[in-house]
């Protein structure tokens, strides 16, 4: 059995942190650097101010919305750990005042930085709290952080503060997720914060390796079929054939069993699962909701289930969920599923 904890990061860029300076925004209008709370309540936008010396303003698009920066973020937050992640392989600590959403651990290499930056709650902080840091960049992996009224809300209504947003562009994407979404967010970030010769290059090498993946497998006949198992035990929860898990699966040389069901996570039925057969298992590993290990004692005490042969021949791989969604272990989770796939 395969386990993602023993992931390395290759190739990590020695980066230092983005240069000072206030944030100036537009997206529906030009609105005024962020206030604290009680004199966002009383006072109307500023005018625009003039760009930040030696920085290059940018209009960015994500998730349906544009905002064009004249200044990079001084004082942004992550919502989720693979907003954080990755705002630390870009060296951008120096430019953060909160993170949230640890789902396990930060990534060795990023640590000291880590804890140079205030933790703002275990999971999602409270809009309050959100307030209070004076953020003027609110960045999030899940759309749920904007959903959810007592969290972000919504991003209009935080541009309406002065405060920009940015959401993992794999995350609300029409249409099938492929790496190069992943690759969106670095380089669309390291524009934002006036970074991206930094993100350039972390981006390069991070396709140097997919490359180097691609010529490994892209020959192999037979591919293995694979099931991505999510959760769940009566009716199993799977990632399906638009998301992030078939991506990091047929990049490794499989084939998502459930690649022909529209979407990133869907409810599938053991009936199917044991007539596709397939001859690998990808287990999420979620701590607190659905570990490797109960899925895998599930999978095989179930008599039902013992015909599939990656029960029969214990084929299982256990992946973190954290470095299963989109962010700095894309590559190395492709690599991990190459090893596991094809281990000779």
């Amino acid at each position: 059995m395969i386990n993602s904890k023993r992931l390395t990061r290759r190739g990590l860029l020695a980066i230092g942190v983005a240069g000072a300076g206030s944030l100036l925004l537009a997206g529906c209008g030009t609105v005024a650097a962020p206030q604290p709370a009680a004199e966002q309540m009383e006072e109307k936008a500023e005018p625009a101010q003039e760009a930040a010396p030696g920085y290059t303003p940018v209009t960015v698009e994500n998730c349906g919305f544009t905002i064009t920066y004249d200044r990079p973020p001084q004082r942004a937050i992550t919502l989720s750990q693979e907003a954080t992640e990755l705002m630390l392989a870009l060296g951008l600590q120096d430019s953060m005042v909160g993170t949230s959403y640890l789902r396990d651990w930060v990534h060795p290499d990023f640590q000291a930085a880590f804890d140079q930056i205030p933790v703002l709650a275990e999971k999602y902080p409270s809009h309050e709290v959100i307030l209070g840091t004076e953020t003027d960049f609110v960045y999030a992996a899940f759309v749920s952080a904007w959903e959810r009224e007592d969290v972000a809300g919504p991003r209009d209504a935080l541009l309406e503060l002065g405060i920009a947003s940015y959401q993992s562009a794999a995350n609300c994407k029409d249409g099938k997720v492929t790496v190069e979404d992943v690759f969106e967010d670095f380089l669309k970030v390291g524009q934002i914060f006036g970074v991206t010769e930094r993100a350039e290059a972390y981006v390069e090498e991070q396709r140097a390796r997919l490359a180097d993946i691609r010529a490994k497998v892209g020959s192999r006949d037979p591919k293995v079929s694979v099931f991505i198992y999510d959760g769940g035990t009566d009716s199993p929860y799977a990632a399906v054939g638009t998301g992030m898990g078939n991506a990091l699966v047929e990049e490794a040389g499989g084939i998502n069993i459930f690649a022909d069901v529209e979407g990133l996570y869907a409810t599938v039925n053991w009936e199917t699962v044991v007539e596709r057969d397939p001859d690998v298992i990808v287990l999420f590993d979620m701590p607190g909701w659905s570990t490797a290990a109960e899925k895998i004692e599930y999978l095989e005490k179930t008599e039902a289930l013992h015909s599939i042969k990656a029960v029969q021949n214990k084929r299982y791989v256990e992946v973190r969920f954290t470095v299963a969604n989109p962010g700095i272990y894309t590559i190395d989770t492709i690599e991990l599923l190459v090893n596991a796939f094809y281990p000779e």
